[in-house]
């Protein structure tokens, strides 16, 4: 009875389910992660996307300088850096 449109309806169902279970939360989460970043200040300790832990001693616009031990300093790109860590 309903034909090309019934066989139509499945495929049509996919596109809604796809975007709340894949895209939506993938803006969320790069959503949080932009505001972490430009929320970014010196004290912060940070994990960056190579695995460095490290505190922030300065904030530029594009980079961070990162103290991952007592006489070592690294400049790192402000969007490698991965998360903030609230505790040792």
């Amino acid at each position: 009875p309903l034909g090309f449109l019934g066989s139509l309806l499945p495929i049509l169902l996919i596109f809604p389910i796809f975007y709340f279970l894949v895209i939506m939360p993938q803006q969320k989460a790069r959503k949080k992660h932009r505001a972490m970043m430009e929320g970014l200040k010196k004290g912060d300790r940070v994990v960056s996307s190579a695995g460095i832990i490290g505190t922030i001693v300065n904030v530029d616009k594009d980079t961070v300088v990162l103290q991952a031990a007592p006489e070592v300093k690294l400049r790192i790109l402000r969007s490698s850096v991965a998360d903030l860590r609230t505790e040792e």
